[in-house]
């Protein structure tokens, strides 16, 4: 009886220490028991996402007498120059520049087109070749120059059977002269008239001989003689009135 109690003493021994050895085992190797069966998992917080900010766009808008932007230019060549931008929108009617760092409108009104193209010109040198300028200027309309008609034709009235110039000859052919000296293609044309009554070879000889007196007084005030064009003499009824008979007329072409 005290064989078998013995044996069963060593057996148990054995047995716990297997299991001894075995849960050392599992604890050396992780697999052993933990505190996690009993503490519930703790789940791990979402990362927060940060904003991150967004720079401004840059912009500008600038007139004669202001200038206003946003955004941050100042990594750009032109921007500290801003007085010289207001300059040069000077000089016209309610000119304006608004863009950004890539491209520039310009509007408003000019007196001419020269203007607008240097006004287009002065902007592409402020700004440098790397920004576009569209040039939107507008060109006043100009009031249209009404024709300048030339003067009506002079009259010179001569004397019975005479041929010398009358008194009046050069205040009635002054308007003539100065047309045709600041017309150089116009020309003058004379006409020479005489009454039907009476011979007619003499007559038409007076009024051609009193016609080559006017051409003479022209070319005394400056007019080349290639510049004047004698027409045959023409016979005219003056009626009551005969001077009309002995007139010579100038006109202009």
């Amino acid at each position: 009886m005290q064989n078998n109690q013995s044996s069963y003493n060593r057996w148990s021994w054995i047995v716990a220490l297997i299991l001894a050895l075995i849960l050392l085992l599992m604890l050396f190797t992780g697999h052993g028991p933990t505190n996690a069966c009993c503490v519930a998992p703790v789940e791990a917080a979402a990362p927060v996402e940060q904003a991150i900010p967004v720079a401004e766009a840059f912009g500008f808008t600038a007139t004669a007498n202001d200038f206003t932007s946003k955004g941050d230019g100042t990594n750009l060549g032109w921007f500290s120059q801003s007085d010289g931008l207001k300059a040069l929108l000077a000089g016209g009617d309610a000119l304006q520049a608004t863009g950004d760092d890539k491209g520039v409108v310009l509007t408003g009104t000019v007196d001419t087109d020269a203007i607008k193209q240097q006004k287009g010109a002065d902007a592409q040198t402020f700004f440098g070749s790397a920004v576009a300028v569209d040039n939107q200027i507008l060109v006043k309309a100009t009031e249209p120059v009404a024709a300048i008609e030339p003067p009506p034709a002079a009259k010179l009235y001569f004397d019975t059977g005479k041929i010398a110039l009358p008194g009046d000859a050069s205040a009635t052919l002054a308007p003539i002269v100065e047309w045709l000296k600041s017309h150089e293609s116009a020309k003058a044309v004379l006409s020479g008239y005489h009454d039907p009554r009476g011979n007619q070879a003499v007559n038409e000889e007076l009024a051609k001989n009193r016609a080559k007196s006017v051409r003479e007084s022209l070319k005394a005030n400056g007019i080349d003689e290639a510049r004047i064009e004698m027409r045959k003499p023409e016979s005219v009824d003056g009626g009551s009135d005969l001077a009309e008979a002995r007139r010579v007329e100038v006109s202009v072409e």
